[in-house]
C-alpha cells in the first residue's frame, strides 16, 4: 500500500465534502434544495454511497436528570458507488421533500442535515448544517388560531415518547399560556400535534401539572389536568384562522 492510500485511510488527504443549501430555512412539508460538493483527496476512493439525513435533538428524562439525544428523523441517498479521482470535484444537486412532522424550530430543539460519505476502508468524512424548520401549513393555521384567542407562546421541545404511528423515538410539544388579550380564567396549554394524511390530529393538555409526556399520551387520568382530541379535517383547517380558534375555544373554556 503506498503512503499516501493508507494517510487516506486515516482521513489524512481523503475526499471532503461541504453541502450548500439554496435557503436554510424551510417549511415542515415543503422542499429543501442544494447541493453536496465533494473534493477529492490524494488518490482514487470508492464511494459506496452518500447519505443524505434529517437529524434532531430531543430530550430524554431519567427521574430529575436529563439528557439530549440525537435521531435520524429521515434519510435520502443521493448517489450510489462510484470512484472519486484524486483532486476531482462533483457537485451533485439534490431536492428533499421535509416530512410533514419535522419538528418545527422556534424557541425548539435544534435540526440540522448530516452529509455522510461512505467510502470504502477509510475514515468517512461528515457534514452537518443547521436549519431553521418553519411549522407545516396545517400547524401553521392551528398556531394562528392559538394566538388569536390570547395564548402566548412560551416554548417547544421535543422529548421522548411514543410517537404515535411514527418511527421516531420522539415528540414535539408546544407551550402556551394565557396572555394580556385572552378572555377567560388563566390558562396554560401544553398541544401535541401529530399532522396526519388526512389532517391534523392534537392533544391538548390543558391547565397540566407536572408530569412527563409518557402519562400523557398513554391516557392515564390526571388529577389537574384536562387532557382532549381534536382532529381537523383539511376542510377544517382550509376554513382558516377564524374557524379553527373557534373550535380551539370549546375544549379551553
Amino acid at each position: 500500500m503506498s503512503f499516501k492510500k493508507m494517510l487516506a485511510r486515516l482521513g489524512i488527504g481523503s475526499a471532503r465534502v461541504d453541502t450548500r443549501l439554496e435557503h436554510d430555512t424551510v417549511r415542515a412539508g415543503g422542499d429543501l434544495r442544494g447541493a453536496v460538493h465533494i473534493q477529492g483527496g490524494h488518490t482514487p476512493q470508492r464511494i459506496d454511497r452518500i447519505d443524505l439525513h434529517l437529524m434532531a435533538q430531543y430530550l430524554q428524562r431519567d427521574n430529575d436528570r436529563r439528557s439530549a439525544l440525537n435521531t435520524v428523523v429521515r434519510t435520502w441517498r443521493i448517489a450510489n458507488p462510484f470512484t472519486l479521482e484524486p483532486q476531482e470535484v462533483k457537485e451533485l444537486p439534490f431536492s428533499l421533500r421535509m416530512p410533514a412532522h419535522t419538528p418545527l424550530t422556534e424557541r425548539g430543539s435544534p435540526v440540522w442535515l448530516k452529509t455522510a460519505l461512505d467510502i470504502d476502508n477509510a475514515l468517512n468524512p461528515e457534514d452537518s448544517d443547521r436549519i431553521h424548520v418553519l411549522p407545516h401549513p396545517s400547524l401553521q393555521t392551528v398556531l394562528d388560531a392559538v394566538l388569536h384567542l390570547g395564548l402566548q407562546w412560551k416554548n417547544a421541545y421535543c422529548e421522548a415518547g411514543p410517537p404515535l404511528g411514527r418511527d421516531e423515538p420522539f415528540v414535539q410539544e408546544l407551550e402556551f399560556h394565557s396572555g394580556p388579550a385572552w378572555q377567560g380564567p388563566p390558562r396554560t396549554l401544553a398541544l401535541l400535534p401529530f399532522p396526519t394524511e388526512d389532517g391534523l390530529e392534537l392533544i391538548l393538555d390543558i391547565d397540566r401539572g407536572p408530569r412527563g409526556l409518557t402519562s400523557l399520551l398513554e391516557g392515564t387520568a390526571l388529577e389537574g389536568g384536562r387532557r382532549q382530541r381534536l382532529v381537523l379535517s383539511p376542510a377544517d383547517l382550509s376554513r382558516g384562522v377564524i374557524s379553527v380558534s373557534e373550535a380551539l375555544a370549546t375544549h379551553l373554556r
